[in-house]
């Protein structure tokens, strides 16, 4: 097979190839991105260095531990089980070393665990708690920092379930050769992560565009224009349905402005959950069209 022509190829891992990495960050539940472990890590070490100061008792000077330092050592006492005096004090090159291995190379069970601790003890200050939350906000992580019982909770943003759903769409569509849709796709999630939210939703859309052209082999066909085509051969054979997915997508009206104001990269409308939501509905349309013709294509072959 050849890719000489293919710029692209080249850049792809083989899972990015295979169809098997092209979930945005958001949706990877049991994952955390390396941005995320920098930013909660730097959170972290600036409380260390900008509260530890120095003290002075009995003609010494005493490097006094911060209360990062407190809630750290509470952390190794209480949930990692270790003896009282295995633990270092919270001083610059001590203990302060093994929570950055921890941050920046343990599960993420295990990193979130101990976030969720820092966050939940009463000695935690509002800079240190606000910063972290914050990184939830400014890396592209499948969790966020909600309330439950009065007290801060990590919990995922999205479904495990819709994510594997999603998941399998993706890989019909690569199974089934069709790679305009998976690169469109690809590119959506890389937007997510990036946080190009408009860009990511133009790109789920071409995804249905271009499933949609293919199968009404209308090449340069708008998608409302290729759904319209799918619905004289009877794969929409529900109007509704139809017009709903063209009224979704802000292909119905463009002079009302629906395509214009979900692809607006300013819009306070446009976030991280209306751009996941399309990148979701998008692959699972798209998967849905490729089911339906095939369906209908095994059909008509039959004697």
């Amino acid at each position: 097979m050849s890719h000489e022509n293919d710029n692209d190829f080249y850049k792809l891992t083989f899972s990015q190839r295979e169809g098997k990495a092209s979930l945005p960050e958001p949706m990877r539940l049991e994952h955390i991105p390396q941005r995320f472990r920098q930013l909660a890590w730097r959170v972290i070490d600036g409380e260390i260095s900008d509260s530890s100061d120095w003290d002075y008792r009995d003609g010494r000077y005493f490097l006094t531990e911060p209360n990062i330092g407190s809630i750290l050592r509470s952390y190794e006492f209480d949930v990692l089980g270790k003896f009282h005096d295995e633990i270092d004090g919270m001083t610059p090159g001590a203990s302060a070393e093994s929570f950055r291995d921890l941050i920046g190379g343990e599960d993420y069970h295990d990193v979130l665990t101990c976030i969720e601790f820092i966050l939940r003890d009463e000695r935690c200050s509002e800079s240190l708690r606000r910063g972290l939350v914050d990184a939830f906000d400014e890396a592209p992580i499948a969790y966020f920092v909600g309330e439950k019982n009065s007290l801060p909770t990590i919990m995922p943003r999205f479904s495990r379930e819709s994510g594997e759903a999603t998941q399998r769409a993706i890989e019909m569509l690569h199974e089934s050769g069709l790679e305009g849709a998976t690169t469109h796709l690809r590119q959506a999630a890389g937007h997510v992560n990036a946080q190009q939210y408009g860009d990511s939703i133009a790109d789920s859309i071409h995804a249905v565009e271009s499933v949609a052209c293919v199968i009404a082999q209308k090449e340069n066909a708008s998608l409302g224009q290729a759904l319209d085509s799918l619905e004289k051969a009877n794969l929409l054979k529900h109007p509704a349905l139809k017009d709903a997915f063209k009224k979704l997508y802000g292909y119905a009206s463009d002079e009302q402005g629906i395509r214009h104001a979900l692809l607006d990269q300013d819009s306070p409308d446009v976030g991280l959950d209306e751009a996941v939501f399309m990148f979701g509905a998008c692959a699972s349309f798209a998967a849905y069209l490729v089911n339906k013709h095939r369906q209908m294509q095994q059909t008509s072959q039959k004697p």
